[in-house]
């Protein structure tokens, strides 16, 4: 890449939504499991990658990385075991502690800005199911000539949560920022914040120093939103496939929106390919006596039940006689003999005992958490 096209990276994983619980009880939101075989976190990370981001600044929360190293490993899938790259995982508690002992809890922030030598910073969170292209925004950004660039959805108001930004744009083109829990009156679409920005990194070094300096403290991004009407932003509409994940529900029908042929081609399919973790497994296996519709399922399980309008993910095994409906069903789970399965998540290394029903309901999906053994009928409206 040219470098004065280099981009760097801060990729923040701090966001936590209690409506999660249980799926996010022992890991963050950017390692929930998606589509059978992606994390949540594979979707910036592969925008990055498309975009050649060599060097990446990851902030998660404390006791939340184990997952997060599973799976990235050396993160050779994403281009970042070569020579010239780097990535780097940082606990945002650390930050906090620098700050109460009265040190810089910034400096680690600004030593990669500077030492990454890119004209650019890319910032993002794995909250927002998307799939931008990043070279795109750039262009948008660099013509425009404002030091942070915004990328935002327009999408029914309902989609946004409380401490999302809603964009507003003035007569004159202006963008004005506000959190959606401050809004009264919604349109009937609204420009939805979605966690992208592209700013440039000299700005940036100084926007971080001065917070230092006042004391605050967050994410970099949301102390950006937290202060957007001070600056001045330009704004990058996406037009792809988009969801946000806030709570049970939003993360249910965002993975069952994968079963429309549309949605699954726009987000996974499109000139920006979607990476993550390689496997080498075995196919998956069908019984005669399987059925299997509308569903998608990862490698290496076995079936030999019914399945329906499900995402059954890696190595799961599906008994003889077993009914699954309108579930997700994810890694390593068993479903036993004559289980029934309907308007679930089925986390991982989960079993259903033999002739045990789990049912929830579209608006009220069951979770069974992950390591659960379900020996009796789980059944809610």
């Amino acid at each position: 890449m040219n470098n004065s096209n280099k981009m760097a990276a801060l990729l923040s994983n701090v966001t936590r939504h209690p409506e999660l619980s249980p799926l996010t009880d022992e890991r963050p939101i950017a390692t929930l499991p998606f589509d059978c075989k992606y994390r949540l976190i594979d979707f910036p990370l592969s925008s990055l990658s498309n975009a050649h981001v060599d060097s990446v600044f990851m902030t998660f929360n404390e006791g939340e990385t184990q997952s997060v190293f599973d799976h990235l490993g050396a993160g050779s899938e994403w281009g970042f075991d070569s020579f010239n790259s780097r990535y780097f995982v940082y606990i945002q508690q650390d930050f906090d502690r620098l700050k109460a002992k009265g040190d810089s809890y910034f400096n680690q922030h600004i030593n990669f800005l500077k030492r990454s030598k890119a004209p650019f910073t890319v910032l993002i969170g794995s909250k927002f199911i998307c799939n931008v292209d990043l070279n795109s925004v750039l262009k948008i950004h660099k013509k425009n000539g404002k030091p942070v660039t915004a990328v935002y959805k327009k999408v029914a108001p309902e989609i946004a949560a409380t401490d999302d930004t809603i964009l507003r744009f003035e007569e004159d083109g202006h963008a004005t920022g506000q959190y959606k829990r401050d809004i009264e009156q919604f349109e009937e679409k609204e420009a939805l914040g979605v966690n992208v920005f592209i700013v440039d990194t000299e700005w940036l070094i100084a926007f971080i120093e001065k917070m230092q300096e006042q004391g605050e403290i967050a994410s970099i991004a949301s102390l950006i939103r937290l202060h957007f009407n001070e600056i001045e932003v330009n704004t990058y509409e996406y037009t792809g496939y988009m969801s946000n994940i806030t709570d049970v529900k939003s993360y249910y029908d965002a993975n069952m929106a994968m079963l429309e042929p549309a949605n699954f081609t726009s987000l996974l399919y499109s000139s920006q390919p979607v990476l993550t973790k390689i496997k080498n497994e075995v196919p998956t296996y069908f019984s005669k006596a399987s059925k299997v519709t509308n569903s998608q399922l990862g490698s290496g399980c076995i079936v030999e039940g019914s399945v329906d309008s499900s995402l059954i993910s890696r190595g799961t095994n599906i008994g003889t006689g077993a009914v699954i409906e309108h579930a997700l069903v994810c890694t390593s789970s068993e479903i036993k003999e004559n289980a029934t399965v309907k308007y679930a998540i089925i986390d991982k290394n989960a079993v259903i005992e033999n002739g045990v029903s789990v049912i929830g309901s579209l608006e009220h999906p069951i979770v069974i958490p992950k390591n659960t053994v379900v020996t009796e009928d789980v059944i809610k409206a």
